[in-house]
């Protein structure tokens, strides 16, 4: 896996936020590799491995690539990143099962009708927690928590979550697009 930059390249555009280096190193050249180990970290565990990679991101750009910062040039930087992203995505897999298995259980016989003293609307809110309640990562469930039960404004979202609110609302669509398959699975699976 020959890279066209040097392994102290690599570093300093990382630790400097260079966008065009953190997209080589995510998204382009290491990426058959990040993919490669979220997918052997994960298992037989379906994943979305975009997602794993991107909170394989916002963990190393954590105070300001404090993981990256710990980076040895006595190791090359190809195997220190494979093992520290495996690492991480064996971690980061294992906490979303723990997590998933820590929900509330909320069970409806009927979603066509409304439990006594509630209203139409109030029965779809609670619908619409319950799906929520069963997103993973957890970061999802904040995310669209925030936006549509909380209101929060995107700018206090992601000031709070450490992202940018570009890459907020990339979370948000990744997130609504899971709520809305699974919630529509679930109804099918009825």
């Amino acid at each position: 896996m020959s890279s066209q930059y040097s392994d102290a390249e690599i570093q300093e555009g990382l630790l400097g936020n260079d966008a065009r280096m953190i997209r080589y190193v995510f998204y382009e050249h290491f990426n058959t590799l990040l993919r490669f180990n979220a997918q052997k970290a994960a298992g037989n565990k379906s994943v979305d491995l975009n997602d794993l990679i991107q909170e394989l991101y916002l963990y190393m750009s954590h105070n300001n690539w404090e993981k990256l910062r710990k980076y040895s040039s006595e190791f090359p930087f190809p195997n220190w990143f494979s093992v520290v992203s495996y690492r991480f995505f064996k971690d980061y897999t294992q906490s979303m099962i723990d997590s998933s298995q820590n929900l509330p259980i909320v069970e409806m016989n009927d979603h066509n009708i409304s439990i006594a003293g509630t209203t139409r609307i109030e029965t779809m809110m609670i619908d619409i927690k319950a799906a929520i309640s069963k997103l993973t990562p957890p970061r999802d469930k904040e995310v669209v928590e925030a936006f549509l039960i909380h209101e929060e404004e995107p700018s206090e979202i992601a000031k709070r979550l450490n992202v940018s609110v570009d890459n907020l609302y990339n979370i948000k669509r990744r997130a609504l697009a899971k709520l809305i398959k699974n919630h529509l699975q679930e109804y099918v699976n009825r």
